[in-house]
């Protein structure tokens, strides 16, 4: 899984601590992620999903409540992260399906880069931008990938934080299950 860290820079003695740790941290988390040990878990039952209002690459608004009625799955990732590229065939295969729409969310990466990347591994789902990060935070635990599974009624029900496997049943499991006839009733 990639990490992301944001804080005020540091002085010379703090940096070297901060180092350090993070380099233990990810040694860890890399032996983790190599796993591929991902989990769909449901998405906290204390938690309320949040609003998700972003802009396309076209600029143009976009609002979650506007794919009512559809299975909506949620990827939050940025260009310079491995897994997130490496889980792309999964997310396109799942943008294929009836009843199902993907969103890739970028974090905080500039139009041009997003542009670049787009145009070298072609999507087939709509990607947002996230510029500040707000919704990121909003939404993940701080980790990328993270995936969020939404229901027809447009409330978070599953999320998966790190990469999708490509043989992963689980998360197809969940979006059958959700697309059943009666499974937002």
């Amino acid at each position: 899984a990639c990490f992301r860290f944001e804080s005020a820079p540091p002085t010379m003695p703090t940096r070297m601590f901060t180092r350090t740790a993070a380099g233990l941290l990810l040694a860890l988390l890399a032996g983790a992620a190599a796993a591929k040990d991902a989990v769909l878990r449901p998405w906290p039952a204390h938690q309320p999903t949040p609003a998700l209002q972003l802009a396309g690459l076209d600029g143009q608004a976009w609002n979650l409540a506007s794919l009512r009625g559809k299975v909506v799955v949620v990827n939050f990732w940025a260009s310079w992260c491995g897994p997130c590229v490496d889980e792309l065939p999964v997310l396109g295969a799942l943008a294929g399906r009836d009843g199902v729409a993907v969103v890739g969310v970028n974090y905080k990466e500039p139009l041009d880069t997003i542009e670049r990347f787009t145009a070298a591994h072609p999507l087939q789902y709509t990607v947002l931008r996230d510029r500040t990060g707000e919704a990121f935070k909003r939404w993940t635990p701080g980790v990328m990938p993270t995936t969020i599974v939404v229901d027809r009624t447009g409330r978070a029900r599953w999320r998966t934080v790190g990469e999708i496997p490509p043989d992963d049943t689980r998360l197809r499991a969940a979006i059958d299950a959700l697309l059943a006839p009666r499974a937002n009733q």
